[in-house]
């Protein structure tokens, strides 16, 4: 008798990674035992037929732990305490009136030993004076560093998930030794970025429909003010300002509407997989390579390779596999709340919307196209409501009617800013409607976010978020299953009454 295959092989085996990186911040496994055990989990798994999925299972748990390890620094910096510090300056200088900010990777500090230690966390700068800054510039100075300090402490627990260790202010008396050039991929990214966002602002754009143009097309958000990004923050709708899936599906579907005559020539299915991938990916890189913007893309391409070669795939296995290579990568990831949100919205999607709008399905393509809006909306919002009460705080109530509509809007707002970019600077009227779009969708967000009872000031414990998500899984599979049964029932009913 055969054995049931899995229909999602992955999943459990990314699950399985996840649970090692995250004992590994728990418990002292020493590594001797984690190689021994993984080892035998692994051979397990070759050898043996009943017992292969539990050892696979357990095999990539220990090395998710390994992982994890390899991936902790031995020594983290002191605060409160004189530092030499050798910094990688990785973001652009933003203003913020009364000083400027940007963000570094420590790359060696010095103890008061006389001892250099790698590192791999990051700091915040505030300076005075943002010329001796220069973004993907090496420089090495003395200074101590300052706990990230947060009333509410959402702030300094989400800044530390995302790798951010504390503070440093640089003055404009502070002496600076320049070390060179660091060269990177999202250096250059983010100087292509840079080039992109001049673009956009020499058209007709100004004020908050740049803002929110530029951060919806190149991922620059520092232009927003922070009034305007408290509006989104409060309405739910703060996930339309970082670039996910949803901007690269709008270029995804631009691409393929545009270069649809790719088709007619030779190879052309094949060449055209090639010239929206190239898009894709240029985008990714545009928007500075952030852990959405990678997960999206890779994704898509995984997605449009699967089905080059044989025509078949299944969204969760490719999301599922997507995740274990970026972890497998950077363990350090399973912190970040952006790999948090996107995967989860992902999966919610998969899970929930795409069936669903299935079931819906009309004749009409403009229904479908409303439809499906909605309820890609619907199940992103509800399933990264325990993320955002955790991470941030509260949850967003009306959130959950807004965001159909502002993801209608953010179809136009990024198709006519790519236009603007792309198209003759001749083509006024691209950046114009762009404007206007981007204005609606900022007055929507902002009347949204003053309603009364909008947002409900909560933060839930961590371990609250697996429950959730497990209950919500079991009530989705227990509808299914009614579901069956009655379809079955009927189909029954009508062969009994045909015969």
């Amino acid at each position: 008798m055969n054995r049931p295959t899995l229909r999602l092989p992955m999943l459990p085996l990314l699950a399985a990674f996840v649970a090692g990186l995250v004992a590994e911040g728990m418990f002292e496994i020493p590594t001797a035992d984690t190689i021994i055990c993984g080892l035998i989990c692994y051979i397990t798994a070759l050898i043996s037929r009943r017992a292969k999925e539990i050892a696979l299972f357990l095999a990539f748990g220990f090395t998710g732990v390994l992982f994890a390890r390899g991936d902790r620094p031995t020594i983290l910096p002191s605060f409160d305490t004189p530092l030499m510090l050798e910094l990688s300056i990785n973001e652009p200088t933003t203003d913020r009136g009364r000083y400027q900010s940007s963000s570094a990777r420590i790359d060696r500090f010095r103890t008061a030993d006389g001892e250099w230690h790698t590192s791999n966390r990051r700091v915040i700068i505030w300076t005075d004076d943002s010329s001796q800054l220069a973004m993907g510039e090496r420089i090495c100075l003395s200074t101590t560093i300052r706990p990230i300090s947060d009333t509410t402490n959402s702030y300094s627990r989400l800044m530390e998930a995302r790798g951010y260790i504390g503070r440093i202010s640089i003055g404009s008396a502070t002496p600076i030794v320049p070390l060179g050039q660091c060269s990177s991929l999202r250096i250059a990214s983010l100087r292509l970025q840079q080039i992109v966002f001049q673009k956009l602002r020499s058209t007709a754009l100004e004020g908050d429909q740049l803002a929110l143009c530029a951060a919806m097309t190149t991922g620059r958000r520092s232009e927003m003010s922070a009034a305007l990004r408290e509006s989104y923050a409060r309405s739910g709708a703060a996930h339309l300002l970082a670039v996910s899936g949803l901007h690269v599906a709008i270029i995804l579907v631009l691409a393929n509407l545009l270069l649809r005559w790719v088709v007619f020539l030779d190879n052309g299915h094949r060449w055209l997989n090639i010239i929206v991938l190239t898009a894709v990916w240029l985008f990714a890189v545009i928007t500075g390579m952030s852990v959405s913007a990678l997960r999206a893309t890779l994704m898509f391409s995984a997605l449009q390779l699967s089905d080059t070669i044989d025509g078949t795939y299944r969204s969760g296995n490719i999301l599922a596999t997507v995740a274990l290579v970026m972890l497998a990568v950077e363990p350090s990831l399973w912190r970040d709340v952006s790999f948090q949100f996107s995967f989860v919205a992902v999966a919610a999607i998969l899970y929930w919307a795409v069936p669903l709008q299935r079931t819906l399905r009309t004749r009409s393509g403009i229904a479908n196209f409303l439809i499906a809006t909605i309820i890609v909306g619907l199940a992103a919002s509800l399933a990264t409501m325990p993320l955002m009460s955790f991470w941030f705080g509260r949850v967003s109530l009306i959130g959950v009617v807004l965001n159909p509509l502002v993801i209608l809007l953010a179809y136009g707002v990024v198709s006519f800013s790519i236009a603007t970019l792309i198209l003759p600077s001749t083509w006024v009227w691209l950046a114009k409607v762009a404007g206007a779009m981007a204005e609606l969708m900022n007055r929507s967000v902002a009347v949204a976010a003053e309603m009364r009872g909008a947002t409900l000031e909560e933060q839930i414990d961590w371990w609250a978020i697996p429950i959730f998500y497990i209950v919500a899984i079991a009530i989705t599979e227990l509808i299914r299953y009614i579901a069956r049964k009655k379809s079955l029932s009927l189909q029954k009913h009508q062969f009994k009454r045909r015969l």
